[in-house]
């Protein structure tokens, strides 16, 4: 049997020496992906550093998987997520947020403020609506559509809930995607539609097995290794989270039977008393209703 032919481009290593070493595959992906007007798409990136230290000690270092500005100095965060947690949303907001402050001087104007774009890509599924895959979040009005204050863009991509034909006009960004999701580290060839196009075929040679040094494969099956461990933790986590609430609705059920059985009692009783009082024998009402003959003697 042969050897499989690519490697998982979502891993740490892999996604980062495509997307953080090579400004034209970034480009491709970052225009094809963010909603950006047709006029201002990015031309050329330049690589900032990944790591954002926060102003606060008591934080810890952040460092994230691809950092760059462009040619009109707007900044570019993405993420590559491979196991969502509850507090994920936050700390791409806040991540976000730290590189909009960084980039106003002491006494600078505000008005020269350039917007941040983050980009997330989940390889897990949000706990947002089921069929939504595409999430775009930016400071709003809350009554007045489209009226938004500029400076922050968040969008995450749930990769697990992508399907081609659900993005057919944007060619481009429907490459890219299937790039991420169909190319999975379990495949032996590539799709010819993905091969066709220069930048997803670069793309597509930097994740082949062969192409891996010795140290890059040995760091690709680290990565996998604590990710297999990370999904059989984080699955715990969540299983161990749903038990207060199942537990909850087991308890419910049980009230709610116990109370049909009382109420089945009560009713079988009172129809024992209207039947005593029309004189029947406590044979026939025992036959009628169930109860036995001590208990409509007691009545």
């Amino acid at each position: 049997m042969n050897e499989r032919k690519y490697v998982d481009p979502k891993a740490d290593l892999t996604f980062k020496k495509i997307f953080g070493e090579h400004p034209d595959l970034i480009t491709s992906l970052l225009n094809a992906l963010l909603p950006l007007p047709e006029d201002g798409k990015i031309v050329s990136i330049e690589y900032l550093t990944p790591e954002l230290v926060p102003d606060d000690p008591l934080h810890k270092d952040t460092i994230v998987d691809v950092r760059c500005k462009d040619q009109n100095d707007r900044q570019f965060i993405v993420e590559m997520q491979m196991i969502w947690s509850p507090d994920y949303n936050q700390r791409a907001l806040f991540n976000a947020a730290k590189a909009y402050s960084r980039e106003l001087p002491i006494g600078g104007d505000y008005r020269n403020l350039n917007t941040v774009y983050s980009l997330n890509l989940l390889n897990d599924n949000l706990a947002l609506d089921a069929k939504q895959w595409y999430h775009h979040y930016q400071v709003a009005h809350s009554e007045i559509k489209g009226e938004t204050i500029d400076g922050l863009q968040l969008i995450f991509v749930e990769l697990k809930k992508f399907k081609p034909q659900t993005w057919p006009e944007r060619k481009m960004a429907v490459l890219w995607l299937r790039f991420l999701t169909e190319i999975d580290g379990t495949i032996r060839d590539a799709p010819p539609e993905l091969k066709e196009n220069p930048e997803v075929r670069k793309a597509l040679e930097m994740v082949e097995a062969s192409a891996l040094t010795p140290e890059e494969r040995a760091k690709y099956d680290g990565f996998q290794d604590w990710l297999c461990r990370e999904r059989r933790r984080a699955n715990a986590e969540r299983r161990a989270e749903k038990i207060p609430e199942l537990e909850a609705k087991f308890n419910e059920a049980v009230a709610e039977r116990d109370a049909a059985i009382a109420k089945l009692r009560q009713d079988k009783l009172d129809t024992a008393r209207n039947l005593k009082a029309m004189n029947l024998t406590i044979e026939q009402i025992a036959a009628a209703t169930g109860l036995a003959a001590d208990e409509i003697k007691a009545l």
